[in-house]
């Protein structure tokens, strides 16, 4: 079936969903990115092996990114760092996860509360990684702090 080259079909990243064998089922049938599972920063850093286990990769997937996923600045470069190593095309910082245990620990959307803490992070791990960052996010925590057209101005890198 012919697709209109300007578009891309991403797959989203999905906990306990987007393991390797869905990622290579969905680009066999068309994705052109997909994204691992997102990974807890902690659980990187701490070598636990289901963390260990997400990192795993497939040259018939690629482009492929690594999601990753925390609230502290030095554990989540420390993360995008070990991330590299298994070499993926890029990593995606999660900043649009709203699920309670993740929020609770000042991680995914919660950093939308605090855009200076969000931007400051991102740099970080632009910095500290050789591969192209995104992230995922959304527009803000609530429809009265709509503040994600505010991050990359507070970034000021020049990869960004």
């Amino acid at each position: 079936m012919p697709r209109d080259t300007d578009k891309g079909v991403l797959l989203a990243p999905m906990e306990d969903v987007t393991d390797l064998p869905f990622r290579v089922i969905c680009k066999r049938y068309g994705a052109d990115i997909v994204y691992t599972e997102f990974i807890s920063s902690e659980g990187l850093v701490r070598d636990a092996r289901r963390s260990m286990e997400k990192l795993r990769l497939a040259e018939e997937e690629r482009p492929v990114s690594i999601q990753i996923f925390g609230g502290n600045i030095d554990v989540m470069v420390d993360a995008a760092q070990r991330a590299a190593e298994a070499g993926p095309d890029f990593i995606d910082i999660n900043f649009g996860c709203w699920v309670k245990n993740v929020v609770a620990r000042n991680a995914g959307a919660a950093l939308l509360k605090d855009p200076p803490a969000m931007a400051a992070m991102t740099k970080a791990i632009v910095d500290a990684v050789d591969l192209p960052v995104t992230v995922k996010t959304r527009l803000g925590w609530d429809k009265n702090s709509i503040v994600i057209v505010d991050v990359p101005r507070m970034s000021k890198h020049p990869k960004m």
